[in-house]
Formats: structure tokens, C-alpha cells, sequence
């Protein structure tokens, strides 16, 4: 009798705990600006399951489609008014409420200083970066939201053009689907005629003569949006979008309800989504462009040096104006700026070493 006590006692506790351990106290709505499709979409559902996991259960975690509960352009509202408190999507989206939004999400030609996204990475998590970005959000915007970068998706590709062409003077006479803002500004500095308008009208607009060349995001993006159907050439090595980082909003007032450890738990969650988006973005895209190239007939070429200086020449010109007229923007550029002197000269040296290598082994036939 009392052993049949004792199990019946350590059964009912066994449940207890595993009720406590499990039932969720709160609750986490993230919006995201992708569609359910999109790879990154993918990253959000992975940081929702590591965010429940690490929490024990005691933050459930639902990842939306774009326009599930509100629409992409809409999202920074809703999480600072509490309509969600939560959402991904891209600085440079709020680049019209302050232009300083493309520092963060995709300075230009790496701002002119030849700064890659792996250091954009690490001013982010090691240097001024978030500071400033929460300082953007908060201060400059007014939005009640705690933000970091999160995704990676760069270097995003120049683009897919009818021909191979040899030249920057060819260039200005085609006409190419461009982001807007500050890349398409740059983009029109150095004479190429653009335009700009969402994916989903870019194969149309290519079918009736609107566009002559185009560029969206990344291969496996290319790939799924049918881009190769329409061009064969693609030229990998572009500059208007080279870094290229999302982010990850959060209801200030929500995040500072959670205990320090639920805090702690999103914080590093969030983190090690950077290290998925980076694994995932090599492991997609190099099964695209051997799907590109093997299956769809794609011809992939080396972007002229002509390009290169022209277009980071136009980004300094086109910054300059924009660090006149806004003291903030010339605030985060300085930072970023100092950023890229410390680490340009090794990144260049240490990634001059695996391009070395790579393209030896390419050479040797060792790889095809």
C-alpha cells in the first residue's frame, strides 16, 4: 500500500512538472515581410522553434506569412501599437520615414569603404551597431520596438541581362529593374536608365519590353521567381545590395515584461539565427546556380572592373548628399566608416585566401 502511494505520489508530480514546464505563458505573434515560400520564412519558423525550446515551453511562438495579419510596409506599426509583437523585415524599408534605414539592411557598395556583410555583422553584434539601430527605431522614428539584424542574404547578384557585355557604356543602354532609393539613385548616377517595382511584375514587365535587365535577390530566389525562363546571363558580382541584412522586431514594452532570462533566451535565439540564415544561404543558393546553369541553360560572367569603381565613386557622392541633409544618417555612416577601417584591410587579405583557393581547385578541374 505504501509503495502504490509512492508511485501514485511521484506519477502526480512527474505530470505537475511537466505541466509547468510546458504551459505557455507567453506568446509570441511574429510578421514577417516574406511569403511562406521564401527561405526566409524558413529562418523565422527555425527561430520560433528555438525560442520555445530554449524557453522551456513558457514562450509559445506563431511565424506569419507576409500579409497573413497586416501587409509588408505595415509591419513596424503593428509591432510598435501591439497589433503583433513581433515581425521581420528590412531597415531600408522605413528608408522614407529617414534614409538612414539602408545603412543597416544594405549600405551600398559596402558604403563606398569596401565593407563586407560578414563585418556589417560584426559592427552589428560587436560594435556600435545595434545601439545605433535601436537608437533609429526608438528615437529617430519614435516606433516602440527592440530590434537586431539578424539575416544575412547577401552579396545579392547584379543582375540578368539579355547578352554578355563587356562594358559600363553598354550598360547605360539597357534598361534594369532596380531596388529603389539609394541603389537606384546610384544606379542613375552612373547612367543606367532604371526602374523599379516589385517581383512579382518583373517577368511581365520583361515579356512586354518594359525592362531589358533585372535583378531581385539571390539565386534560389531567382530561381523560384522564374527569371532564368526569361535571361541566360547572369552576372553574380554585384555592389547596389553586396550587404544585405534583415531584422527581427520586437514590442518594447512586451520584451521588457518577460524575466531577464525570457529576455536572454530571445536575444541569443536571435542570434543564432545568423548562423542558420548564413548555412541555409550557401546550401540553397549553390544548388540554384548548379540548377541554373545544368538544367536552365544560364551562362554565368564576371562583372567588368569598370563597374566596380564607377559605382562606388557614384556611392560616395550619392552618401555625401544624404550626410548633408540628415545628422543622423551622417551619425551611423561615421560609425560604420570607422568600422570599415579597422576590418577592410583583413577581410580583404583573409577572403583573398578562399577566392585563391577556390579558384585554383576550380582551375585544376578539382572541382566543376
Amino acid at each position: 500500500m505504501f509503495r502504490r502511494a509512492v508511485t501514485l505520489a511521484s506519477c502526480l508530480l512527474i505530470l505537475i512538472g511537466c505541466s509547468v514546464a510546458t504551459a505557455a505563458q507567453y506568446e509570441l505573434k511574429i510578421q514577417t515581410a516574406v511569403p511562406s515560400s521564401s527561405m526566409y520564412f524558413k529562418t523565422m519558423e527555425r527561430l520560433g522553434q528555438r525560442i520555445e525550446r530554449l524557453s522551456g515551453g513558457e514562450i509559445k511562438v506563431e511565424v506569419f506569412a507576409d500579409g497573413a495579419i497586416v501587409k509588408a510596409f505595415e509591419i513596424l506599426d503593428a509591432v510598435s501599437d501591439g497589433i503583433v509583437n513581433g515581425g521581420q523585415a528590412w531597415t531600408h524599408y522605413w528608408s522614407g520615414k529617414n534614409p538612414a534605414g539602408l545603412l543597416f539592411a544594405a549600405p551600398t557598395a559596402g558604403l563606398g569603404k569596401g565593407l563586407d556583410q560578414t563585418a556589417l555583422l560584426s559592427w552589428a553584434w560587436e560594435g556600435d551597431g545595434h545601439k545605433l539601430l535601436n537608437e533609429y527605431y526608438q528615437k529617430v522614428l519614435g516606433a516602440d520596438i527592440v530590434a537586431w539584424l539578424c539575416m544575412p542574404m547577401g552579396p545579392e547578384p547584379f543582375g540578368w541581362f539579355p547578352k554578355k557585355f563587356q562594358s559600363m557604356e553598354e550598360l547605360t543602354k539597357m534598361k534594369f529593374r532596380s531596388p529603389p532609393g539609394i541603389p537606384s539613385e546610384t544606379f542613375r548616377e552612373i547612367g543606367m536608365p532604371v526602374v523599379s517595382m516589385p517581383g512579382s511584375e518583373i517577368v511581365p514587365a520583361a515579356q512586354r519590353g518594359v525592362i531589358d535587365a533585372a535583378e531581385w535577390i539571390s539565386p534560389g530566389d531567382d530561381l523560384y521567381l522564374g527569371l532564368a525562363d526569361v535571361w541566360k546571363h547572369y552576372y553574380i558580382q554585384g555592389l547596389h545590395q553586396v550587404d544585405s541584412i534583415g531584422d527581427v522586431y520586437i514590442n518594447k514594452e512586451w520584451y521588457e515584461s518577460l524575466p531577464e532570462r525570457l529576455q536572454v533566451v530571445i536575444q541569443e535565439s536571435i542570434k543564432a539565427a545568423v548562423a542558420d540564415q548564413i548555412n541555409m544561404n550557401v546550401s540553397v543558393n549553390s544548388a540554384a546556380i548548379k540548377k541554373l546553369v545544368d538544367e536552365k541553360g544560364v551562362q554565368l560572367h564576371e562583372t567588368p572592373e569598370d563597374y566596380y569603381k564607377a559605382y562606388m565613386k557614384a556611392t560616395t557622392k550619392i552618401l555625401d548628399k544624404y550626410s548633408a541633409k540628415y545628422p543622423f544618417f551622417q551619425k551611423v555612416r561615421a560609425s560604420l566608416e570607422d568600422w570599415a577601417e579597422l576590418t577592410v584591410p583583413y577581410q580583404v587579405q583573409v577572403n583573398g585566401a578562399y577566392y585563391k583557393m577556390g579558384k585554383t581547385a576550380m582551375e585544376a578541374g578539382a572541382v566543376k
